[in-house]
């Protein structure tokens, strides 16, 4: 166990424990040490039964350790839903609030997670196929904050055989068998190859993303003194918002500035598939993405950054097949055969493809919007439908408008319109929305 200077023996550390084998293997490998420690366990009410008895496996061993164990019980798609965020994001989001609560409440020093050397590796895979290549090349960090990783130059065998020889009694998420899911794909089917041909490939993998992590430290700092002297600051000295600011096409293209730039533009509200796009996609003059608080614009001289309070944001065309970012939604419209329309599809409207032959478009809503909605024969405000579905002010932008020469087709989220029902036709337009990380 990599232990650097933490000095665990003398300081309380949380440790997340999940009831699986990585973490329960954590909370053994403390009690043996005689680390002071005390537990923090999460049960997001996402798998039933299951996750009760994760969390009875948990109490019962601290019990028997005389460890203190702290249990929060919590309706994660019900936070997701509230929050207009992805189940994955609701339970990170929880997760570390919540051991973050724990380390204030206890006072302790750290918060100890279980990934360890294979969880690495996954992870390169994931962001690899997401087309994040930074994020994939920089691996996890052994430490971030008060966050520490003492298994992660373990590999996941050695976490089995511990488990084996000291009895560890723990739980498996039968979820982690199914290979329907990216991750599991990775870590059934193609590690276990890898490492048939190169039994280092883990090790050799930290290596490289360690060196990895000096370089961005480095090419950092050199991108903060470049930012100073050739990009205007968002604030000027007296602390206003200034009306926007620019980035020459020198400075955003060359690759020794992207991880800052990168780091710039996530600051600011944008995402990380829409600063994928900001940084490789080919020069267009005239596109635009739109953060939460920002826009950027493409011209002839660069990058432009500017202000969403301070202007009219312009309508964003959405076209055939074409991913469209709209603040945090991403949006993307398919034709696709009328066999394949399925309405129990969550984030996803269905129209007539004679819908097409409009200039479609979307943009934030505007007080006085009107919907003819389905199964209405008048039209309604859209604040009221913000009000019924109980939308606070600030999350009404999450819904982008869908509309066509002033009439409006949906409020993305939340409400379809009666126009461009499915009719004859063989195929339908898809168009569908999905909430970014």
């Amino acid at each position: 166990m990599n232990l650097q200077d933490w000095q665990l023996e003398r300081q309380l550390t949380v440790l997340a424990v999940s009831g699986g084998i990585d973490s329960m293997v954590l909370l053994h490998v403390f009690k043996q040490l005689n680390f002071p420690c005390v537990v923090a366990h999460l049960n997001f009410g996402l798998r039933g039964s299951e996750s009760d008895s994760d969390t009875h496996l948990v109490l019962q061993t601290c019990n028997e350790m005389s460890i203190p164990c702290f249990v929060k019980h919590i309706d994660t798609e019900k936070y997701a839903n509230e929050n207009n965020i992805s189940i994955q994001m609701a339970a990170r989001q929880i997760r570390y609030g919540f051991f973050q609560e724990i380390l204030e409440g206890q006072n302790a020093r750290y918060i100890a997670t279980a990934h360890h050397q294979d969880d690495e590796l996954e992870n390169f895979f994931i962001y690899l196929l997401r087309n994040q290549l930074h994020t994939a090349w920089q691996g996890i960090p052994l430490e971030r904050g008060n966050i520490i990783r003492p298994f992660l130059e373990i590999p996941r065998e050695l976490i089995h055989e511990f488990a084996l020889q000291n009895a560890v009694n723990y739980r498996d998420d039968s979820s982690n068998a199914s290979i329907k899911y990216l991750r599991n794909k990775i870590r059934h089917l193609l590690i276990p190859d890898l490492k048939n041909e190169y039994a280092s490939v883990a090790k050799d993998f930290q290596t490289i993303s360690s060196l990895s992590r000096a370089e961005s430290k480095l090419n950092l700092s050199n991108f903060q003194l470049n930012w100073e002297h050739q990009v205007f600051e968002l604030f000027d000295s007296s602390g206003l918002k200034l009306e926007e600011i620019g980035i020459s096409t020198e400075f955003y293209t060359n690759n020794e500035n992207h991880l800052g730039l990168r780091n710039k533009f996530l600051e600011l509200g944008f995402h990380n598939a829409q600063v994928d796009e900001i940084l490789n996609k080919p020069i267009r003059i005239g596109s635009h993405w739109i953060g939460q608080e920002f826009v950027v614009y493409q011209n002839r001289n660069g990058l432009t950054l500017k202000h969403r309070n301070i202007i009219d944001l312009d309508e964003v065309e959405i076209q055939m097949n074409e991913v469209v970012f709209f603040g945090k939604i991403q949006i993307k419209m398919v034709e696709i055969q009328r066999c394949l329309v399925d309405y129990t599809e969550p984030n996803c409207f269905y129209f007539d493809p004679i819908i097409i032959n409009d200039k479609l478009a979307l943009r934030s809503w505007k007080l006085g919007d009107k919907i003819q909605p389905l199964g209405m024969n008048g039209s309604k405000k859209l604040s009221d439908i913000f009000i019924d579905n109980k939308i606070d002010n600030h999350r009404k932008n999450d819904f982008p408008v869908l509309f066509s020469n002033h009439q409006i087709y949906a409020l993305l989220g939340l409400k379809r319109s009666a126009h461009f029902l499915l009719g004859e036709s063989e195929t339908a337009i898809k168009i569908s929305w999905d909430t970014l990380n």
